[in-house]
């Protein structure tokens, strides 16, 4: 049996997908309307979910947070209303869950939250209640740690290695 050159191309693209894309653990789609939005959940043990969610009336980040959160019974959030806005404190995903104040100095334990309006991930430079969301928005919350939102992988990319591993097993 001769291995095609195709099984080690599929394997490759195997560990990339593996060790890069593994820690989105699930997607989910709610809502109805015309405009869609995104949101991501990156937790500190490295699962992350995806919430597509469908919408027609305006809303703010965090009513999209609030709206994954009533949609779902395994969602949950927590939060300290003040007067210049919203400081998420906790979300938590079927078993996953952080929570943080940014009280532990240098440990970052608090959610970050994460814009991407022109094709990269840029800090958020509104709070969350202060940013009107639009149809194809991207928002995430990272829990502690400055690093932009890990990468979900393309539709495709899951396809190639089932093709790719296929191929191996001739």
């Amino acid at each position: 049996m001769r291995p095609t050159l195709l099984a080690p191309a599929a394997m490759a693209v195997a560990c990339l997908a593996s060790s890069s894309f593994a820690a989105i653990v699930g997607t989910y789609s709610i809502g109805s309307g015309s405009s869609t939005s995104s949101v991501q959940i990156d937790f500190a043990n490295g699962n992350g979910y995806v919430f597509n969610v469908s919408w027609d009336q305006a809303m703010n980040g965090y009513q999209l947070l609030q709206t994954i959160d009533t949609a779902f019974s395994s969602v949950t959030h927590s939060a300290e209303v003040y007067s210049f806005g919203v400081f998420v404190t906790g979300i938590g995903v079927g078993d996953d869950h952080d929570f943080g104040t940014g009280d532990q100095w240098p440990v970052e334990n608090y959610w970050h939250y994460w814009t991407q309006d022109t094709g990269s991930w840029e800090q958020a430079m509104v709070g969350a209640s202060d940013r009107t969301i639009f149809n194809g928005s991207f928002d995430a919350w990272v829990f502690g740690s400055s690093v932009t939102p890990q990468s979900v992988p393309a539709p495709g990319a899951f396809a190639l290695v089932a093709l790719g591993l296929r191929s191996r097993r001739r």
